[in-house]
Protein backbone atom coordinates (compact mmCIF):
# COMPACT_ATOMS: atom_id res chain seq x y z
CA UNK A 1 0.00 0.00 0.00
CA UNK A 2 1.47 3.34 -1.03
CA UNK A 3 1.51 6.41 1.19
CA UNK A 4 -1.52 8.09 -0.38
CA UNK A 5 -3.68 4.97 -0.13
CA UNK A 6 -2.61 4.42 3.47
CA UNK A 7 -3.34 8.05 4.31
CA UNK A 8 -6.88 7.96 2.99
CA UNK A 9 -7.52 4.52 4.45
CA UNK A 10 -6.53 5.78 7.90
CA UNK A 11 -8.65 8.90 7.41
CA UNK A 12 -11.66 6.79 6.41
CA UNK A 13 -11.28 4.54 9.46
CA UNK A 14 -10.89 7.56 11.75
CA UNK A 15 -13.99 9.15 10.20
CA UNK A 16 -16.10 6.03 10.73
CA UNK A 17 -14.87 5.65 14.31
CA UNK A 18 -15.57 9.32 15.09
CA UNK A 19 -19.08 9.12 13.65
CA UNK A 20 -19.81 6.30 16.10
CA UNK A 21 -18.96 8.44 19.12
CA UNK A 22 -22.11 9.06 21.16
CA UNK A 23 -20.82 12.35 22.53
CA UNK A 24 -20.69 13.64 18.96
CA UNK A 25 -24.44 13.38 18.58
CA UNK A 26 -24.96 14.96 21.97
CA UNK A 27 -22.93 17.98 20.90
CA UNK A 28 -24.74 18.11 17.57
CA UNK A 29 -28.14 18.04 19.28
CA UNK A 30 -26.98 20.69 21.76
CA UNK A 31 -25.82 23.04 19.00
CA UNK A 32 -28.96 22.59 16.91
CA UNK A 33 -31.01 23.15 20.08
CA UNK A 34 -29.24 26.48 20.59
CA UNK A 35 -29.94 27.39 16.97
CA UNK A 36 -33.65 26.72 17.48
CA UNK A 37 -33.57 28.57 20.79
CA UNK A 38 -32.29 31.66 18.99
CA UNK A 39 -35.70 31.99 17.34
CA UNK A 40 -37.37 32.15 20.76
CA UNK A 41 -34.88 34.67 22.14
CA UNK A 42 -35.19 36.87 19.07
CA UNK A 43 -38.88 37.37 19.89
CA UNK A 44 -38.34 38.41 23.50
CA UNK A 45 -35.37 40.74 23.08
CA UNK A 46 -35.03 44.20 21.60
CA UNK A 47 -33.21 44.68 18.32
CA UNK A 48 -33.29 43.13 14.89
CA UNK A 49 -34.43 39.50 15.22
CA UNK A 50 -32.30 38.41 12.26
CA UNK A 51 -29.15 39.71 13.92
CA UNK A 52 -29.93 37.86 17.14
CA UNK A 53 -30.70 34.65 15.25
CA UNK A 54 -27.49 34.98 13.22
CA UNK A 55 -25.33 35.72 16.27
CA UNK A 56 -26.69 32.88 18.39
CA UNK A 57 -26.87 30.37 15.54
CA UNK A 58 -23.33 30.84 14.24
CA UNK A 59 -21.98 31.10 17.80
CA UNK A 60 -23.63 27.76 18.55
CA UNK A 61 -21.98 26.24 15.49
CA UNK A 62 -18.61 27.66 16.55
CA UNK A 63 -18.96 26.38 20.11
CA UNK A 64 -20.24 22.96 19.10
CA UNK A 65 -17.62 22.61 16.38
CA UNK A 66 -14.81 23.60 18.76
CA UNK A 67 -15.94 21.01 21.32
CA UNK A 68 -16.06 18.34 18.61
CA UNK A 69 -12.65 19.30 17.22
CA UNK A 70 -10.97 19.16 20.61
CA UNK A 71 -12.68 16.03 21.94
CA UNK A 72 -12.19 14.03 18.77
CA UNK A 73 -8.68 15.40 18.27
CA UNK A 74 -7.41 14.37 21.69
CA UNK A 75 -8.90 10.90 21.27
CA UNK A 76 -7.51 10.43 17.77
CA UNK A 77 -4.02 9.38 18.85
CA UNK A 78 -3.74 9.44 22.65
CA UNK A 79 -6.73 7.17 23.26
CA UNK A 80 -5.59 4.79 20.53
CA UNK A 81 -2.19 4.51 22.22
CA UNK A 82 -3.68 4.16 25.70
CA UNK A 83 -5.99 1.34 24.52
CA UNK A 84 -3.14 -0.15 22.44
CA UNK A 85 -5.40 -0.13 19.38
CA UNK A 86 -2.78 1.77 17.36
CA UNK A 87 -0.03 -0.83 17.78
CA UNK A 88 -1.25 -3.28 15.10
CA UNK A 89 -1.49 -0.40 12.62
CA UNK A 90 1.91 1.03 13.50
CA UNK A 91 3.44 -2.44 13.21
CA UNK A 92 2.70 -2.36 9.48
CA UNK A 93 5.05 -0.64 7.01
CA UNK A 94 3.31 2.70 7.49
CA UNK A 95 5.19 5.85 8.42
CA UNK A 96 4.15 7.40 11.70
CA UNK A 97 3.53 10.77 10.08
CA UNK A 98 1.07 9.06 7.76
CA UNK A 99 -0.76 7.69 10.78
CA UNK A 100 -0.96 11.14 12.40
CA UNK A 101 -2.16 12.89 9.25
CA UNK A 102 -4.67 10.13 8.53
CA UNK A 103 -6.16 10.40 12.00
CA UNK A 104 -6.25 14.19 11.69
CA UNK A 105 -8.04 14.10 8.34
CA UNK A 106 -10.63 11.76 9.82
CA UNK A 107 -11.23 14.13 12.72
CA UNK A 108 -11.49 17.20 10.50
CA UNK A 109 -13.79 15.40 8.09
CA UNK A 110 -16.12 14.46 10.94
CA UNK A 111 -16.15 18.00 12.30
CA UNK A 112 -16.80 19.51 8.88
CA UNK A 113 -19.72 17.13 8.22
CA UNK A 114 -21.35 18.10 11.50
CA UNK A 115 -20.68 21.80 10.92
CA UNK A 116 -22.35 21.47 7.53
CA UNK A 117 -25.46 20.01 9.17
CA UNK A 118 -25.53 22.78 11.78
CA UNK A 119 -24.89 25.45 9.14
CA UNK A 120 -27.83 24.14 7.12
CA UNK A 121 -30.14 24.51 10.13
CA UNK A 122 -28.73 28.00 10.88
CA UNK A 123 -29.13 29.13 7.26
CA UNK A 124 -32.78 28.07 7.25
CA UNK A 125 -33.37 30.01 10.47
CA UNK A 126 -31.62 33.12 9.17
CA UNK A 127 -33.56 32.98 5.89
CA UNK A 128 -36.82 32.69 7.83
CA UNK A 129 -36.06 35.89 9.80
CA UNK A 130 -34.48 37.88 6.96
CA UNK A 131 -36.31 41.09 6.12
CA UNK A 132 -34.25 42.18 3.12
CA UNK A 133 -35.09 39.74 0.35
CA UNK A 134 -34.76 35.98 0.62
CA UNK A 135 -31.51 36.11 2.61
CA UNK A 136 -30.28 38.92 4.83
CA UNK A 137 -26.59 38.76 3.97
CA UNK A 138 -24.50 38.63 0.83
CA UNK A 139 -23.94 34.94 0.09
CA UNK A 140 -20.21 35.51 -0.47
CA UNK A 141 -19.80 37.20 2.92
CA UNK A 142 -21.86 34.53 4.66
CA UNK A 143 -19.82 31.72 3.11
CA UNK A 144 -16.57 33.56 3.89
CA UNK A 145 -17.63 33.76 7.55
CA UNK A 146 -18.29 30.01 7.62
CA UNK A 147 -15.03 29.36 5.77
CA UNK A 148 -12.98 31.26 8.33
CA UNK A 149 -14.80 29.35 11.05
CA UNK A 150 -13.78 26.06 9.43
CA UNK A 151 -10.14 27.17 9.36
CA UNK A 152 -10.40 28.05 13.05
CA UNK A 153 -11.87 24.63 13.87
CA UNK A 154 -9.19 22.91 11.79
CA UNK A 155 -6.53 24.65 13.89
CA UNK A 156 -8.19 23.53 17.12
CA UNK A 157 -8.30 19.95 15.86
CA UNK A 158 -4.64 20.22 14.85
CA UNK A 159 -3.64 21.46 18.29
CA UNK A 160 -5.59 18.63 19.93
CA UNK A 161 -3.89 16.06 17.70
CA UNK A 162 -0.49 17.64 18.41
CA UNK A 163 -0.87 17.31 22.17
CA UNK A 164 -2.31 13.81 21.82
CA UNK A 165 0.88 12.63 20.10
CA UNK A 166 3.01 12.98 23.23
CA UNK A 167 0.73 13.11 26.25
CA UNK A 168 -2.41 11.55 27.71
CA UNK A 169 -5.88 12.37 26.41
CA UNK A 170 -6.75 14.23 29.63
CA UNK A 171 -3.70 16.48 29.49
CA UNK A 172 -4.18 16.97 25.75
CA UNK A 173 -7.77 18.07 26.33
CA UNK A 174 -6.77 20.59 28.99
CA UNK A 175 -3.87 21.97 26.95
CA UNK A 176 -5.77 22.29 23.67
CA UNK A 177 -8.79 23.84 25.39
CA UNK A 178 -6.56 26.34 27.15
CA UNK A 179 -4.82 27.26 23.90
CA UNK A 180 -8.18 27.55 22.17
CA UNK A 181 -9.39 30.04 24.77
CA UNK A 182 -6.09 31.94 24.86
CA UNK A 183 -6.10 32.16 21.07
CA UNK A 184 -9.03 34.59 21.18
CA UNK A 185 -7.02 37.04 23.30
CA UNK A 186 -3.61 36.78 21.65
CA UNK A 187 -3.70 40.25 20.10
CA UNK A 188 -4.95 41.80 23.36
CA UNK A 189 -2.14 40.12 25.29
CA UNK A 190 0.43 41.43 22.82
CA UNK A 191 -1.02 44.95 23.11
CA UNK A 192 -1.10 44.83 26.91
CA UNK A 193 2.44 43.49 27.37
CA UNK A 194 3.71 45.81 24.64
CA UNK A 195 2.98 48.80 26.87
CA UNK A 196 5.41 47.60 29.52
CA UNK A 197 8.56 49.62 30.17
CA UNK A 198 10.63 46.44 30.47
CA UNK A 199 12.01 45.05 27.22
CA UNK A 200 11.80 41.48 28.54
CA UNK A 201 8.05 41.80 29.09
CA UNK A 202 7.57 43.24 25.61
CA UNK A 203 9.67 40.42 24.15
CA UNK A 204 7.59 37.80 25.97
CA UNK A 205 4.42 39.41 24.65
CA UNK A 206 5.75 39.36 21.10
CA UNK A 207 6.89 35.74 21.44
CA UNK A 208 3.49 34.66 22.80
CA UNK A 209 1.74 36.45 19.96
CA UNK A 210 3.63 34.47 17.33
CA UNK A 211 3.57 31.17 19.24
CA UNK A 212 -0.11 31.14 20.14
CA UNK A 213 -2.83 30.96 17.47
CA UNK A 214 -4.53 34.28 16.77
CA UNK A 215 -8.04 32.86 16.47
CA UNK A 216 -9.66 36.27 16.78
CA UNK A 217 -8.29 37.10 13.33
CA UNK A 218 -10.43 34.28 11.94
CA UNK A 219 -13.62 35.56 13.60
CA UNK A 220 -15.82 37.42 11.12
CA UNK A 221 -19.25 37.04 12.78
CA UNK A 222 -19.41 40.54 14.35
CA UNK A 223 -18.62 42.16 10.99
CA UNK A 224 -21.20 40.00 9.22
CA UNK A 225 -23.93 41.00 11.65
CA UNK A 226 -23.20 44.70 11.22
CA UNK A 227 -23.20 44.49 7.45
CA UNK A 228 -19.47 44.99 6.91
CA UNK A 229 -17.82 43.30 3.91
CA UNK A 230 -16.15 39.99 4.76
CA UNK A 231 -14.76 38.60 1.53
CA UNK A 232 -11.85 40.99 1.06
CA UNK A 233 -8.07 41.12 1.34
CA UNK A 234 -8.25 40.96 5.14
CA UNK A 235 -10.16 37.66 5.01
CA UNK A 236 -7.71 36.19 2.49
CA UNK A 237 -4.73 37.17 4.65
CA UNK A 238 -6.45 35.74 7.75
CA UNK A 239 -7.17 32.46 5.96
CA UNK A 240 -3.58 32.27 4.70
CA UNK A 241 -2.29 32.86 8.23
CA UNK A 242 -4.59 30.19 9.62
CA UNK A 243 -3.57 27.60 7.03
CA UNK A 244 0.12 28.38 7.58
CA UNK A 245 -0.25 28.03 11.35
CA UNK A 246 -2.14 24.77 10.85
CA UNK A 247 0.65 23.48 8.63
CA UNK A 248 3.23 24.24 11.32
CA UNK A 249 1.12 22.49 13.95
CA UNK A 250 0.75 19.36 11.82
CA UNK A 251 4.48 19.28 11.05
CA UNK A 252 5.20 19.47 14.78
CA UNK A 253 2.66 16.72 15.47
CA UNK A 254 4.24 14.40 12.89
CA UNK A 255 7.77 15.20 14.09
CA UNK A 256 6.88 14.62 17.74
CA UNK A 257 5.15 11.32 17.07
CA UNK A 258 8.04 10.11 14.90
CA UNK A 259 10.39 10.54 17.86
CA UNK A 260 8.09 9.04 20.47
CA UNK A 261 9.27 5.85 22.15
CA UNK A 262 6.16 3.69 22.44
CA UNK A 263 6.08 1.02 25.15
Amino acid sequence: MNTTSALFALARVALVEALRERILYGLLAFAIGLILLSAVLSNVTLGWPVRIVTDLSLSAISLGGAAMAILLGVRSVASEIERRVAYPVLARPIARWTYVLGRYLGVVGTVFINVLLMALAATIMIAAYSHEGFFQYAVSDYLATLGLMLVRLAILAGLAVLFSTFTSSTVAFIASTGLGIAGHFTADLRHFLGKSEFWLTRTVGEALYWALPDLATLEALPRLIHGEPILNTQAIVAAAYGLFYLGVVLVLACWRFEGRDLP
